[in-house]
């Protein structure tokens, strides 16, 4: 018994001596200025969307804070598009919807016929993208309860409203086949559906201000439905990126109150492709220069270091990004 615990005793020393050189490696590796010529690719979204403004905002403060460092934001079709573009090294960096972050990572939803992907990390999280459901402000509907009996759009098939309206529903105990009308409408005929009230509901799952909401609320008067309650709460403690979220009422004109509701965030990603220097030196640049993010969008005006170190992250953290958060009490 002696022997055997002093072998266990000389496995855990080696252990931390290597745990200890690992780090020092590290550290030595982020500790001189990046001042090299390198080139960053970001994988965005749409050329209308809120992901192409975080991703130029990123670039600018590379150019201007990382002496060497190139930078260029390219549009893309999004999330999955993101994660291949990081697997392929097309992108050095991708935004990524953190339900498709959870998903790759676990091999579950979208990736369950490929598998989990390996060799992607997370660095930060950024905005949040909430779940709007409006309606017109005389139908009676102020809560996702008045909901139950309705005509309800639940946005696009394979969108990430149409599977976040679907998973409200399940958490309610409300099948879809109990509605008088479920329909899946795309953004043009989103505006004639409410205004024209062929529905009642209609969805948003975006950053906001939303564009394509703001137009909607100039076409006719709309209300915002309150997504809270019980059912809120076990999507949540079933589904672990999501999280809870608010419009606050100076988001739109015709808003009244703060309107409470859950929703995804984006979060930005890597390929272990990426150097633990540039990890740590594009994590502190970013975190250390939060103004300029928020003066570039009103989606990012409420981001916090906090969450964003936090939230919506389910894939292994970069180890730079990592160092630099631990070294400013943002992770343990």
């Amino acid at each position: 018994m002696l022997g055997q615990g002093a072998t266990e005793t000389t496995k855990g020393r080696r252990w931390r001596r290597f745990a200890m050189a690992a780090a020092m490696v590290l550290a030595v590796a982020i500790s001189a200025s990046p001042v090299w010529a390198k080139s960053l690719t970001i994988g965005t979204g749409s050329n209308r969307g809120v992901y192409i403004q975080l991703g130029k905002a990123i670039c600018d403060i590379v150019r201007r804070e990382m002496r060497g460092y190139a930078c260029q934001a390219k549009t893309s079709k999004g999330s999955i598009d993101n994660l291949i573009g990081l697997k392929k090294g097309t992108y050095d960096l991708g935004i990524v919807q953190s339900d498709i972050q959870y998903h790759a990572v676990n091999g579950t939803g979208t990736f369950a016929n490929i598998g989990a992907l390996k060799g992607i990390y997370s660095l930060f999280s950024a905005h949040p993208e909430s779940l709007a459901v409006v309606t017109k402000k005389d139908s009676g509907i102020r809560t996702i309860d008045d909901l139950k009996g309705r005509k309800i759009d639940i946005g696009k098939v394979k969108s990430g409203t149409n599977a976040t309206m679907r998973l409200l529903f399940e958490a309610m105990g409300v099948p879809l086949n109990s509605f008088p009308l479920v329909a899946n409408l795309d953004i043009k005929n989103q505006y004639d559906g409410i205004c024209k009230r062929r529905v009642d509901t209609t969805a948003f799952l975006a950053g906001h201000p939303n564009s394509n909401l703001r137009k909607l609320i100039k076409l006719c008067d709309i209300g915002f439905v309150q997504v809270k309650g019980a059912a809120v709460d076990r999507l949540l403690a079933s589904n672990p990126y999501y999280v809870r979220a608010l419009i606050a009422k100076e988001t739109y004109d015709q808003m009244r109150e703060d309107v409470e509701t859950i929703g995804l965030v984006a979060t930005v990603m890597a390929s272990d492709r990426l150097d633990a220097a540039t990890a740590y030196y594009l994590t502190k640049a970013v975190f250390e220069n939060l103004s300029f993010i928020q003066s570039k969008h009103r989606a990012f005006l409420r981001l916090h270091p906090f969450e964003m170190a936090r939230k919506g992250m389910t894939a292994p953290r970069h180890p730079g990004a990592a160092q630099y958060l631990r070294e400013v009490g943002r992770l343990p």
